[in-house]
């Protein structure tokens, strides 16, 4: 297949540009052509004889940047387009699908002409943040497009507020980067959690429920991390690790013994599928993607409420050593089945699916059956 990616942006580090990169990447690697598609702010011109220059193309375009995020060391070609000025088709390739990842993306490629491929919109979040856009964003998800969600409560948006069908294709976690041994339940156990202010991600809900558990287990351990300076607000007591690399990522997730996933609101939650690779049980809110992911064996879903929360997590903290390593195993098996690769070829198949005329109302992947159902709003 030609498939095109038409991306708001290469240079950041955000979750999402990681799982598109993921994919690209794959297609790539199983012989298609690839091409990703950029817009990006022109240079700075002042004046109207300037900014007609930009209008007619006369403008010289920013260069690419040397750091492409997660993108960087892929062999892929990239075509940039400047954000000032209407899209033109003639810049862009010939295609059999083209990809939007973003409301933005998604609205000037469903003008395109069918030569430049079936329009697939890949929807990592509900995209609604700003009241001043809600209106356009609203305008996307109507769209008589193909739509592909990686999380079932999006499947069940689409379908019940903008009545269209999606087919649902999960993230997938990089299993050998996150390869750990078997092991027991540390002594004392260790606790974990991601640190970030953003209000959707309840950091306070993690701080809150672990100082319940403290009281009851004075031992406990805890750890976190994030991209800022030490929080004022975390407790001395919780170890805190600032900008970590790949590596040490990993390692933290291995050291815990249960991760806490206190979200009110995600697209999918990375973390979710990152801990379960690291053989540690996640506790989670019933955000992104945990329903369809934590099962009653390999973690497990509370309700958002400190007390709630702090008691899931002190079941979990002193069952046996035996049901600890049962959890644990089976988080591993968990993220095992949604690979990159096999995340990145339920991709494929799902875009597959659309040049075959098939695609649907479905899942692709291991949670076919069970997030299926979960679309439909069968829970």
């Amino acid at each position: 297949m030609r498939i095109t990616f038409a991306l708001p942006g290469l240079s950041g580090l955000a979750g999402g540009l990681r799982v598109v990169a993921q994919h690209a990447a794959y297609l790539s690697s199983s012989g298609h052509q690839v091409t990703l598609v950029v817009r990006f702010p022109g240079p700075a011109l002042v004046g109207q004889r300037l900014r007609l220059k930009r209008w007619l193309g006369l403008a010289r375009m920013v260069p690419l940047p040397p750091d492409r995020g997660h993108f960087t060391g892929l062999d892929l070609p990239v075509v940039q387009l400047d954000e000032h000025r209407p899209v033109d088709p003639d810049h862009l390739p010939d295609a059999d699908v083209i990809v939007s990842t973003w409301w933005t993306t998604a609205e000037w490629a469903d003008r395109l002409s069918p030569e430049k491929g079936a329009h697939v919109h890949f929807i990592q979040g509900l995209e609604d943040f700003e009241v001043a856009l809600r209106d356009r964003v609203d305008a996307v998800y109507r769209q008589h497009n193909h739509k592909l969600v990686v999380a079932g409560w999006l499947a069940r948006t689409m379908e019940t507020r903008y009545r269209r069908q999606a087919t649902l294709v999960t993230n997938g976690v990089s299993t050998e980067h996150f390869a750990t041994p078997p092991r027991e339940m540390g002594k004392p156990p260790r606790v974990g959690f991601l640190y970030n202010p953003h209000p959707c991600k309840n950091v306070g809900l993690a701080i809150a429920a672990l100082e319940r558990v403290r009281r009851a287990i004075p031992e406990v351990a805890a750890t976190s991390f994030g991209t800022h300076a030490r929080p004022d607000r975390l407790p001395a007591w919780i170890d805190y690790a600032r900008s970590p690399d790949q590596a040490q990522i990993a390692a933290l997730y291995a050291s815990c013994d249960l991760w806490l996933f206190p979200s009110r609101r995600e697209g999918f939650g990375l973390p979710l599928l990152e801990a379960m690779a690291s053989r540690t049980p996640v506790l989670a809110t019933s955000a992104g993607a945990a329903p369809d992911l934590v099962d009653g064996r390999n973690g497990r879903i509370a309700d958002a409420d400190p007390e709630a929360f702090a008691q899931a997590a002190l079941d979990f903290l002193r069952v046996e050593p035996a049901r600890w390593r049962a959890a644990s195993d089976a988080a591993w098996s968990t993220a095992q089945l949604h690979s990159v690769s096999a995340a990145g070829a339920a991709f494929e198949s799902a875009l597959q699916d659309v040049l075959n005329g098939q695609a649907g109302s479905a899942a692709r992947g291991p949670l076919r059956s069970a997030a299926t159902s979960l679309a439909k709003g069968n829970r």
